[in-house]
């Protein structure tokens, strides 16, 4: 029998959905045979994002919702998973990915700066988690994915809220394992490096930084926004059953290597 992954009739919440990891989050969620619903946050170019990638799913032949929400606002929070319970009626799958960061040494970072990071990346994960879990228990299951980062090993560089905001997201997963795997729901993490995004691209303009920086990384290569997708759909999959508290590094092998 062939190895086949397959998520008909299963809902997927994506936050941060319109672009980059999140998209190909959505894309490959979709191709899976799930009704996908994704945030932006509210922007032009979020916006126009988002509709195309809802044409997209929809000439799939899926279903998808898109609504402009901020996920470190408990009111657009709570709106947005009221109209997807409208819309589809469940939420099987939560991927808790809208993320921000700024570079900044810790010595000279504003308290509000860090309380921004720390809105998004932490208060953010927490309040989908939370405003999802009634209606995962009440249809006996679900499955949230934390998009974390290796920085939590590493430290990253000249941005500290980043990696601590993202080590606080892994700690509420671990803390969801613990206390819904019981009843019917799991909770894992999974930690990209660098992937080739358009914010990637404004760092490594052209294919010769590229090149550069992908000789760094054990593999030879930057990683896919797929790469992560691929992960999502398999931890979100029924194949992933007994997967709950787990942490999956996929980052071609570059946490443990300078």
């Amino acid at each position: 029998m062939p190895f086949t992954i397959s998520l008909e009739g299963k809902v997927a919440v994506v936050s941060g959905g319109s672009r980059g990891i999140g998209a190909e989050c959505c894309r490959q969620l979709a191709t899976a045979g799930a009704s996908v619903a994704f945030t932006h946050t509210g922007s032009a170019r979020g916006g126009e994002a988002a509709e195309a990638l809802v044409c997209e799913i929809n000439s799939m032949g899926a279903r998808a919702y898109v609504s402009a929400a901020e996920v470190s606002s408990e009111e657009d929070v709570r709106r947005f998973i009221a109209e997807v319970i409208k819309k589809f009626g469940r939420i099987d799958i939560l991927v808790n990915n809208a993320a921000t960061m700024a570079y900044s040494p810790l010595e000279s970072m504003g308290l509000d700066e860090w309380r921004r990071v720390m809105g998004v990346n932490l208060d953010g994960p927490m309040l989908m988690t939370r405003e999802t879990l009634p209606h995962m228990l009440r249809q006996g299951g679900g499955c949230i994915i934390m998009i974390s980062t290796n920085a939590v090993i590493n430290g990253g560089g000249n941005s500290a809220h980043y990696p601590a905001s993202k080590a606080g997201m892994e700690g509420l997963a671990v803390a969801l394992a613990r206390d819904y795997s019981s009843r019917g729901i799991r909770a894992n993490i999974v930690r990209p490096a660098v992937i080739d995004t358009d914010l990637l691209r404004e760092r490594y303009p052209t294919d010769e930084d590229m090149a550069k920086y992908a000789a760094s990384i054990p593999v030879r290569r930057v990683g896919k926004p797929e790469d992560i997708a691929n992960a999502v759909v398999f931890l979100a999959s029924d194949k992933a059953s007994y997967i709950s508290g787990a942490a999956l590094n996929v980052d071609g092998g570059r946490t443990y290597y300078k």
